[in-house]
């Protein structure tokens, strides 16, 4: 469903009501628009909607076909004009909606707001963002249960979601079970994982580790279970993480902003991917400073009484490309890349948290994609102005 409110400039109410999410309702809420545009020897000048996850993208693309302009209002902002309005904390369809229909009579600044449009290969970043936090999360889980029932096991496997790690698991899985293998068994299985990189000294070892173990008893086999299931699990979400990306490397084969931010030390082919096709056609963003807005992190501040401080992190307009270009900022900095590295160092210095640090380098890395996007050309070091802002005053290298 979709609720519904139509406003005059005076705010007075035209219509209010709701519709299907269906051709059938699609088709009641035009007839309902076209009659209160005769009747009023007026049109419509815009209609204001909240994006939540895709459940727009249907009505949106209806509307607009229909002549009809659309324009996003962040969730957040009729969030706060409902609390501000004293209508109450607890969302309501009702009333978010008379908060939009109200939007453009208190700021008429709100129909310059065009629809940013995303590259539709945004669909298959998104879901490798998904598919990849999948798999930390099974993995912790794997993790987790192991440090009940084999905890010594990560002192052979640091990396629990390893190849070799997983055949191990998925066929022997408890302590008492590879002790029970044999130690050709157990060779056999993390040869064929790592093609023979792991040889009789590291099999016997495991099993020494096996037998030794501190972990608890699984008599009901419920870890056993638990391990295997998810084991599965794993090896499931890594083979479709490798199709996906196969898919983007073949769609962005050509994609001449995805080659140059991919060529920046620390940023892999799939950050750049995500970074590009989340921000579309660079021209919808008329600066540097606004690509920031809209594709940055910054401290989430709150307080009283004139005074502020920092309450977490707040996600500005696309999470998802937040998320990228902060993931990518953190691998520049991995990565000792010079400029970028610079950056972070001078905000530690300051005093800054890491976290924070980042969300300072993640802006300068925006300004030099809204370049590289705009000006089509390379990445070029600017080393940091010790007390410059980013993106504003930098010295060429």
């Amino acid at each position: 469903m979709h609720q519904v409110e139509v406003q005059n400039h005076d705010e007075k109410v035209m219509w209010r009501g709701h519709i299907s999410n269906s051709r059938k309702g699609f088709n009641m809420l035009i007839e309902k628009l076209r009659t209160i545009e005769k009747s009023n020897s007026d049109t419509v000048k815009g209609i204001f909607i909240n994006p939540t996850g895709n459940y727009h993208i249907p009505l949106h693309h209806f509307l607009e076909s229909n002549g009809y302009r659309v324009i996003y209002v962040d969730p957040r902002v009729t969030d706060y004009a409902r609390k501000m309005e004293n209508l109450g904390k607890d969302k309501s369809d009702t009333v978010d909606a008379a908060m939009l229909a109200s939007t453009p009579w208190k700021n008429r600044k709100a129909f310059d707001k065009p629809v940013h449009r995303k590259n539709t290969v945004s669909g298959l970043t998104r879901l490798h963002q998904s598919v990849t936090k999948n798999i930390t999360r099974i993995t912790n889980i794997i993790g987790s249960d192991l440090a009940c029932v084999f905890p010594e096991f990560t002192d052979m496997f640091s990396d629990v979601g390893s190849k070799t790690s997983l055949a191990i698991l998925d066929q022997f899985t408890t302590p008492s079970g590879i002790v029970n293998a044999g130690i050709d068994s157990v060779l056999k299985v993390m040869q064929r994982s790592s093609r023979s990189h792991y040889g009789k000294e590291e099999a016997q070892k495991l099993i020494e580790l096996a037998g030794e173990s501190v972990g608890i008893p699984d008599t009901d086999c419920i870890y056993a279970f638990r391990i295997r299931q998810n084991v599965a699990r794993l090896i499931s979400e890594k083979k479709q993480l490798k199709e996906i990306e196969e898919k983007i490397l073949e769609l962005t084969e050509n994609d001449e902003d995805i080659k140059r931010i991919d060529d920046l030390k620390g940023i892999g082919p799939m950050n750049a991917a995500a970074i590009v096709s989340e921000i579309g056609d660079i021209d919808q963003f008329g600066s540097a400073l606004k690509l920031q807005s809209y594709g940055g992190k910054a401290p989430k501040m709150s307080g009283s009484g004139g005074k502020d401080h920092s309450a977490g992190i707040s996600k500005i307009s696309n999470s998802y490309l937040a998320n990228s270009v902060y993931e990518s900022a953190r691998s520049l900095v991995h990565h000792k890349n010079e400029e970028f590295l610079k950056i972070f160092e001078r905000e530690i210095g300051k005093g800054k948290k890491k976290k924070q640090a980042y969300i300072v380098v993640s802006r300068r890395l925006l300004y030099h994609v809204y370049s590289m996007m705009k000006n089509e050309k390379p990445y070029r070091v600017r080393l940091p102005n010790t007390k410059g802002r980013e993106g504003n005053t930098s010295t060429a290298g």
